[in-house]
């Protein structure tokens, strides 16, 4: 009896624990050392484009949304810093607005100009963000001249370590 006790608690504990058992691969987005997919974006105008159009060149990608304090202030930030320090990377500005006409006034507002401005005006229904899994927060990414993901979440200060 004393081993049938034995074997019902044993199963009932590798039942419980088999729950908890994560998939080795990360549930969140895109990570360093994945290719970007090619994504297309469509910019203020209407016209689209796809990442691997920039292949070749090093880009930073900053997903971003005017709503979000935080991740506009990050597009200022990231865009002042390259264009300051003439850095060898090309800025791309992706926003989750869905009214073109508030991601125009925030890119007049923020001064940004003559950089690749991009919005997906499905916000969060896009692609993009669900593919991207940006309901867990804004990002951005530096992607080498091969299209690889060298680094994600970063401030200026490190960029400059970086590029």
């Amino acid at each position: 009896m004393r081993y049938v006790n034995f074997c019902l608690i044993a199963i009932f504990s590798l039942v419980l624990s088999s729950g908890s058992v994560k998939d080795a691969a990360p549930s969140i987005g895109y990570y360093p050392g994945e290719v970007i997919p090619d994504i297309i974006l469509t910019d203020v105008e209407g016209d689209s484009y796809k990442i691997s159009d920039y292949k070749g060149k090093k880009v930073v990608v900053n997903f971003w949304a005017s709503y979000d304090a935080q991740s506009r202030a990050t597009n200022v930030l990231l865009y002042n810093y390259l264009k300051m320090n003439d850095a060898d990377a090309t800025f791309i500005s992706v926003s989750f607005d869905k009214n073109k006409d508030v991601i125009k006034r925030t890119f007049e507002m923020d001064n940004l100009e003559g950089i690749s401005q991009f919005c997906e005006i499905d916000g969060a229904d896009s692609e993009i963000y669900n593919d991207f899994k940006l309901n867990r927060g804004f990002r951005n990414y530096l992607i080498d001249e091969n299209g690889v993901i060298k680094a994600m979440n970063f401030t200026p200060d490190e960029l400059r370590s970086l590029i």
